[in-house]
């Protein structure tokens, strides 16, 4: 019993490390020897759990997809309260883990190369996820009927992942002002559905 705590922690600080290096350098530029350094781990260690740094980066993105939650938890709620919930859910999963944001960004610069983007399915799926609920919205009455789910949805993501992207950047200390940022920016794009 006391070996499978060991293992399970460090097959957990690979995960931490390796989520880590590739929202630095991408999957391009992370090495499996760094990931073992910052890991404190030897290097081998990595291709007994995870088979290759492909098969670590494929762990690392899945436990990234898990760490957003599942949206299916939401049907049955109201299309006002889904909209915040799900932008509430992601903005929060991205902000308790700024690695999540370098990683979600690093895998979207990167798909423009390769075609092939695993985050960006996280995207897409939350796209598709706030168009239904603002769409359920209008044949309910809520929101207006001239407005285009799927765009609205776009700039509700954009609006997301673009603050925590320049959050130093654009919000002078960080994190002071998370909390009314979100409730402010799900209020906008709410109102903007409105009649």
């Amino acid at each position: 019993m006391g070996g499978s705590v060991a293992t399970t922690s460090r097959r957990d600080l690979i995960l931490r490390a390796a989520r880590e290096e590739f929202s630095i350098r991408g999957y391009a530029g992370a090495r499996t020897a760094g990931i073992a350094e910052r890991a404190g781990v030897n290097k081998q260690l990595i291709h007994y759990y995870f088979g290759s740094k492909r098969g670590l980066y494929d762990a690392v993105l899945q436990s990234a997809d898990a760490s957003f939650g599942d949206p299916q938890q939401l049907r049955g709620t109201k299309p006002v309260d889904r909209i915040r919930r799900l932008l509430g859910s992601v903005y929060q999963s991205l902000a308790d883990d700024p690695n999540l944001v370098g990683l979600l960004l690093r895998d979207l610069a990167e798909s423009r190369r390769t075609r092939t983007s695993r985050m960006g399915g996280m995207v897409r799926r939350l796209i598709i996820d706030l168009g239904a609920a603002i769409s359920e919205g209008q044949g309910l009455g809520y929101f207006r009927d001239d407005v285009d789910p799927d765009l609205a949805a776009r700039q509700g993501v954009a609006l997301v992942l673009g603050y925590l992207a320049f959050e130093e950047a654009t919000s002078g200390p960080v994190h002071a002002h998370r909390a009314e940022w979100l409730e402010r920016s799900c209020e906008l794009i709410v109102r903007s559905l409105s009649w």
